[in-house]
């Protein structure tokens, strides 16, 4: 029974390149008053939306509002 022929390398290439994507960066605002569950949760809610995945960079950055001293 004859072989069906081998893919091509670049078929092979781009269907490789299709599943691998780069880690993204996203950046968590967190107030002074955030538990670390809330920002958990903000991370949990960009995964579960599809806006992120679990192997993305996630930067969290503490910021205080101008009336806070």
């Amino acid at each position: 029974m004859p072989q069906p022929p081998l893919p091509s390398l670049n078929r092979l290439n781009k269907l490789e390149k299709t599943h691998a994507r780069e880690r993204r960066v996203f950046f968590i605002w967190e107030d002074l008053w955030d538990t670390p569950a809330d920002v958990a949760a903000k991370r949990d809610r960009l995964i579960a939306e599809g806006t992120a995945r679990a192997d993305d960079k996630f930067i969290h950055i503490r910021w205080r509002h101008p009336d806070d001293e």
